[in-house]
């Protein structure tokens, strides 16, 4: 069986946990804007989700603000607003415009 080599991205500079944490945050603070949820209103709603653990809405809040919050919370967030699809043209489009400025 042969090892598949894995390879740094040419980009890395130890910075992205961080782009990827603020990203995370504004994705879910977008999609609770399009579907008009504040955090309180969102942590009644996830608190409703049958087997589900409650969330407060300082927890949430202080979760979502930091953008460490795993993919699973982000499901379960998603699916307490009725999100079906997530849409990262706008933030991709956004990152690539910064990362060409940065260059520069």
């Amino acid at each position: 069986m042969t090892a598949i080599p894995t390879r740094t991205p040419p980009s890395f500079n130890g910075q992205e946990p961080e782009l990827f944490a603020r990203e995370a945050t504004l994705i879910l603070r977008a999609e609770m804007a399009r579907r008009g949820f504040s955090y309180k209103s969102l942590a009644e709603a996830m608190s409703r989700q049958a087997g589900e653990p409650k969330e407060s809405t300082q927890a949430l809040t202080n979760k979502v603000n930091r953008g460490r919050f795993s993919f699973a919370f982000f499901l379960r967030a998603c699916r307490a607003m009725g999100v079906v699809r997530v849409d990262l043209s706008d933030l991709l489009e956004a990152r690539s415009d910064h990362e060409e400025a940065v260059r520069r």
